[in-house]
């Protein structure tokens, strides 16, 4: 397969993780500016805004380049997406069967897209951070 292919993502630098970072903060600074400045603002997208802003931030964090990216980093990268993923089946069936529970139907306001996301970058994220965590203690 070519490098430049179309399966070929480019990692970000090592500098991003501040930018990440700022990610996790921001959104609730913007909702309360957005509740000063709107008090017509409808509360249940505050969720939103923060879910999207979070998945963003830890989609960041994913991406940024470890300082020896060698292929055990490459395999934990692999492996932590597959996990994420595994994760996030069982998470999907779980806020559906607690939003049955409590609500009566499998779907809820918080039960959005966003959600999703953030769940999924927050499960490879803490896949490969456990793994990385892992390998330096058998060390």
């Amino acid at each position: 397969m070519k490098t430049n292919s179309l399966f070929n993502v480019p990692l970000l630098s090592p500098a991003w993780k501040k930018v990440a970072i700022g990610f996790f903060p921001l959104p609730v600074l913007l909702v309360i500016g957005i509740s000063f400045s709107n008090p017509q603002f409808n509360p249940d997208e505050v969720a939103q805004i923060i879910y999207g802003f979070w998945a963003i931030g830890f989609g960041m964090l994913i991406l940024t380049r470890e300082k020896v990216e060698d292929e055990m980093i490459k395999s934990f990268r692999l492996q932590a997406f597959q996990t994420g993923f595994y994760w996030l089946i069982w998470g999907i069936g779980a806020i559906m069967l607690i939003s049955y529970v409590r609500y009566g139907r499998f779907t809820s306001e918080f039960f959005s897209a966003y959600l999703i996301l953030f769940l999924l970058n927050l499960y490879i994220y803490a896949a490969f951070q456990l793994q990385l965590y892992q390998s330096k203690k058998e060390k």
